[in-house]
């Protein structure tokens, strides 16, 4: 009996949690007036909302746009973080106690005070309008890396001085030996970046002067804007939106599962 309580609650509150995204893919295939009227269910399936804004608005440029910035924002942060979590747990140097210290003060730092300095480095770089531009103050994370440091302490080190004395160098040991052993925490921290980078909305649209180089968060808001009440198109563009956010977040289940539990039992 408890087991039957538990997965009928299981399906309420899932069904209550997707109601909101179940009924904006309903609404992208119905009529302005339908929506309006309070209609669930489409009477009559178009995809009409669909060509209308493939057809007046670049949607598909914003969101390639979007895509290509948030795989390489998430591969850079997987790179930068998993190396220096790299050198802060396997290379010994002076300073490396105070730069782990630095590491950690930076999570504490708000985005909101350093928004006004990264915009003028980007202007005085002139990397306005370019997708560097935009995931550039994004491809390093403090707290990315702390979490990797964790999971790298609980690696077995005499792999890593075994591979040493075989004369393996540091960056065939990072790349054959620590990565292969972090599959998981790589994918939550894969996950969590691409999604980070793909919702952002403020840094992009003051980067951004230009249709052809905006993402696809700052094309939602231009088709609200220029569509006024058309809810259909405007559902559709939704949609489109949150597709590549489920679908990362789906895929890429089992491994945030394990990333987020990872290092947190020691045998």
């Amino acid at each position: 009996m408890k087991k039957y309580i538990f997965y009928t609650l299981l399906i309420f509150s899932s069904f209550f949690i997707f109601f909101p995204i179940i009924y904006t893919l309903m609404a992208s295939f119905m009529t302005t007036a339908d929506i309006v009227s309070g209609t669930v269910f489409p009477r009559v399936l178009s995809i009409e909302n669909y060509k209308e804004l493939l057809k007046n608005i670049p949607i598909l440029k914003f969101f390639f746009n979007s895509l290509s910035t948030a795989i390489s924002g998430m591969i850079l942060q997987l790179l930068i973080c998993s190396s220096t979590a790299y050198a802060l747990v396997f290379i010994e140097f002076k300073e490396k106690k105070l730069i782990f210290a630095m590491v950690i003060s930076a999570i504490f730092v708000p985005w909101e005070a350093i928004f006004v300095p990264n915009y003028f480095t980007i202007l005085k770089l002139n990397l306005l309008n370019t997708k560097l531009g935009i995931i550039l103050p994004f491809i390093s994370n403090g707290l990315g890396i702390f979490l990797m440091v964790q999971q790298f302490k609980t690696l077995n080190k005499s792999l890593v001085e075994a591979a040493k004395i075989d004369g393996c160098n540091n960056f065939h040991i990072y790349s054959r030996i620590v990565l292969p052993l972090s599959k998981g925490i790589l994918s939550t921290w894969g996950v969590y970046s691409f999604l980070n980078i793909w919702n952002m909305y403020l840094w992009p649209l003051m980067t951004s002067t230009r249709p052809e180089s905006r993402t696809i968060q700052i094309g939602l808001k231009m088709i609200k804007s220029e569509e006024g009440t058309n809810f259909g198109i405007l559902m559709a563009a939704v949609i489109i939106v949150i597709v590549p956010s489920l679908l990362v977040l789906f895929l890429g289940q089992k491994q945030l599962q394990k990333g987020l539990v990872s290092g947190a039992v020691k045998e």
